[in-house]
């Protein structure tokens, strides 16, 4: 009976012991992990802010193309990453001049690092 008696105050010391500690050393460990991942990370962009972003950029890119002389009257949709710079062109053009004259204007466009063309000929039509 004393020993069992012994065991269990031993371990009610010990519970209790640990439960005294515990929030000292939650608190530093909190404080210690806000204040490393505060100065190393910044919040992850939404998906919201991320498409409004890509849209921003190919609108850019979408009205420097028709600026562009020889491009006003083009079907050409753009698609744009704001994050990788990479602009994709799409639609029809009625000469093939009218390619590379997108690609470049593309190119011109400040965060533009990369263009890819999938720009079709429009067969003309007739009889």
């Amino acid at each position: 009976m004393k020993l069992r008696h012994l065991v269990v105050s031993s371990g009610l010391a010990i519970a209790v012991a640990a439960f005294a500690y515990t929030p000292a050393f939650a608190a530093d460990a909190a404080a210690a992990a806000s204040d490393s991942t505060a100065a190393t990370s910044k919040p992850a962009p939404t998906k919201k802010s991320v498409r409004a972003a890509n849209r921003a950029f190919s609108k850019t890119v979408h009205k420097a193309i028709f600026k562009t002389k020889g491009l006003e009257q083009s079907t050409i949709a753009v698609f744009g990453d704001a994050k990788t710079g990479h602009v994709t062109l799409s639609g029809q053009i009625e000469s093939e001049d009218q390619e590379g004259i997108a690609v470049n204007a593309a190119k011109k466009v400040p965060g533009v690092t990369s263009v890819s063309s999938k720009l079709t000929l429009r067969e003309q039509g007739g009889g």
